[in-house]
């Protein structure tokens, strides 16, 4: 509701913090997340495959990824998430979307991409 009388500028500008807001909100263990994320960020950059600008995974990609594994493996440690990872996204039906949930449905009059209409 906070957007609702907001340009769509404005709206995009939130962007960031919204969707760093929400992934924290749907894994079951920040602190767990957190770990694991980290190292599956050094583990991409270490094969030189984390940067959006080169066509690459960029930061909040990678944080869904693992966000999605955490999901799927809510009582696992850090250690197991990582190795669940790599288990998960090697199996994966690509270019099936990666959902942490359903698009909402709230229409703030904005353009909204839904994956599952359009890849």
């Amino acid at each position: 509701m906070l957007l609702k009388n907001l340009d769509q500028k404005c709206v995009r500008s939130l962007n960031g913090c919204r969707v760093t807001d929400e992934i924290l909100r749907l894994v079951p263990n920040i602190e767990n997340f957190r770990l694991a994320l980290r190292a599956i960020k050094l583990w991409a950059k270490r094969h030189g495959i984390y940067s959006n600008v080169l066509g690459y995974l960029g930061g909040v990609s990678w944080a869904m990824l693992v966000a999605r594994t955490c999901q799927l493996y809510p009582n696992a440690v850090a250690a197991t998430l990582i190795e669940k990872f790599f288990l998960v996204f090697s199996q994966w039906k690509w270019p099936q979307p990666v959902l942490l949930k359903q698009p909402d449905t709230v229409n703030l009059g904005f353009p909204v991409w839904d994956p599952r209409v359009s890849f």
